[in-house]
């Protein structure tokens, strides 16, 4: 990828989280008030319970550092319309999977420094740099946050022109999504054949203890399979666009580096074990 390919990352990202906010209004964030307990389930899931399943693979399997490091980071990143499309597909509380991807995003500019400063100081302690867990909130709020608040304004403001458009607006942030996946596999092309078993099983195995989880976590705490189906996904599909674009700045470098990898790869994986599962939840009984 070159240097004018990889500038076009950070807009890229800040177009579809302007997207993600354009679907947002300000009611759809009273679900939350509706639905409290399955909200703050998966809330919990998304920033807890997600990290720690990928650190536990990443500390058995022992991958190299850089790859170890990637997954970290495509655990730590928030949900994107991905989720809510999946949800909507499985006939699951679409509303709820809304808020929940918008107030984890939003939340993102202080969670992500955190997590990546701490998983970037344990697996990539050998690494010449180091890293400002100010710069990455910052661009956090700049790429996520800032975005998200300026699509749900001109949601506000444009209302008719924006749910007019909204199907093109959509259209363009998945043509982008996967214009940045396909880069940084392409940038990575020959570390990903010799790793491609280990890093794709690691990260399918990922996926599905967290799709099991969730599902067992809100069926102990008996929420409604229409809240579980939502959490599930919710709690299983990672926004890995963010995880790609803040790859490069993270490592201070002009190309797409190594960590970008598994985010890339999650990319296409999400869908090869979301979609079967889906399949199966989708008109299954609660009972």
């Amino acid at each position: 990828m070159n240097n004018t390919a990889l500038a076009l990352l950070p807009l890229a990202l800040a177009y579809i989280m302007f997207t993600l906010g354009a679907g947002l209004k300000l009611s759809d964030f009273k679900v939350i008030a509706k639905y409290p307990k399955a909200f703050f389930v998966g809330l919990i899931n998304q920033v807890v319970l997600v990290p720690l399943v990928a650190l536990v693979v990443v500390l058995v399997t022992a991958p190299p550092p850089a790859i170890a490091f990637g997954i970290m980071l495509i655990s730590f990143c928030p949900g994107g319309v991905t989720s809510n499309m999946l949800t909507y597909y499985a006939k699951g509380n679409v509303a709820l999977s809304i808020a929940l991807t918008g107030v984890v995003s939003i939340l993102s500019v202080i969670t992500l420094p955190i997590l990546i400063t701490l998983a970037f100081d344990h697996f990539m302690k050998d690494q010449a740099n180091s890293i400002s867990a100010i710069k990455i909130g910052l661009v956090m709020f700049l790429l996520t946050t800032l975005p998200v608040s300026l699509g749900m304004l001109a949601r506000h403001k444009f209302t008719d022109f924006m749910v007019r458009h909204s199907s093109l607006l959509n259209g363009l942030a998945s043509v982008f999504f996967v214009l940045i996946v396909f880069a940084a596999i392409a940038s990575n092309w020959q570390l990903l054949q010799s790793q491609f078993t280990q890093i794709g099983l690691e990260l399918i195995f990922i996926i599905a203890v967290l799709f099991a989880i969730s599902i067992s976590i809100s069926r102990v705490l008996k929420l409604s399979w229409f809240d579980t189906k939502t959490i599930s996904i919710e709690t299983s599909i990672q926004n890995s666009t963010t995880a790609i674009t803040l790859a490069p700045i993270i490592m201070g470098v002009s190309t797409l580096p190594v960590i970008a990898l598994p985010a890339a790869l999650y990319g296409v994986l999400m869908y090869v074990v979301a979609l079967p599962v889906i399949f199966l939840i989708k008109n299954k009984n609660k009972n």
